[in-house]
């Protein structure tokens, strides 16, 4: 019998001692996260800037600033510039904290933003100005049923559209460069 209470009381000793632990790494992780509060200004539908630093929200993706989508009826609008003037309107209303710790490929500091039990990426997905891009799928999901925002017509996605102009753009170097050769032979006369 003592043999078994020898045991469990190592089991539980190692258990807090993993528990204990754990909790120090989490409290040395929020510490070294970087945060902002006070005044954002919104670049585009899912990026912010204060005090220099340019801020991704995480786990949203939103239409690209030049990007359009369509209206029920077909007409196309701004989906890009609409996206921003809710994130500038929702950010506007103050009091708003981000903070992070990661960047991502631009240097943009990867950020969570609160004010008190909202969630800014999650308000921006609910209300159908961005995409869930790894959180807030729940949420999302409801903004399609309901057709919110972007939902209540056609889009493309904002990864999707980032893509088509990037090989747009491969496309017309490649045209030019394709051209360059014949044009300096051209010149030479030959």
């Amino acid at each position: 019998m003592t043999k078994i209470l020898r045991h469990m009381r190592d089991w539980v000793v190692a258990i807090a001692i993993l528990a204990l632990s754990l909790l120090i790494i989490a409290k040395l992780e929020s510490e070294q996260a970087q945060r902002f509060e006070g005044s954002f200004l919104a670049i585009d539908g899912d990026t912010l800037v204060s005090g220099g630093e340019r801020l991704r929200l995480e786990g949203v993706d939103a239409p690209e600033l030049d990007q359009t989508c369509t209206r029920p009826d077909g007409e196309p609008y701004s989906c890009g510039a609409d996206a921003r003037q809710i994130l500038a309107d929702l950010v506007g209303a103050g009091a708003w904290e981000c903070s992070g710790t990661d960047h991502d490929r631009y240097r943009r500091l990867l950020v969570v933003c609160r004010r008190g039990s909202d969630d800014l990426g999650r308000l921006l997905v609910a209300s159908g100005a961005a995409l869930a891009d790894g959180r807030y799928l729940a949420e999302e999901g409801l903004a399609r049923r309901e057709g919110r925002g972007i939902w209540n017509g056609g889009f493309e996605r904002p990864s999707d559209w980032r893509r088509m102009r990037k090989l747009e753009e491969v496309e017309q170097t490649a045209w030019v460069w394709t051209l360059v050769p014949h044009w300096i032979l051209t010149w030479l006369g030959e």
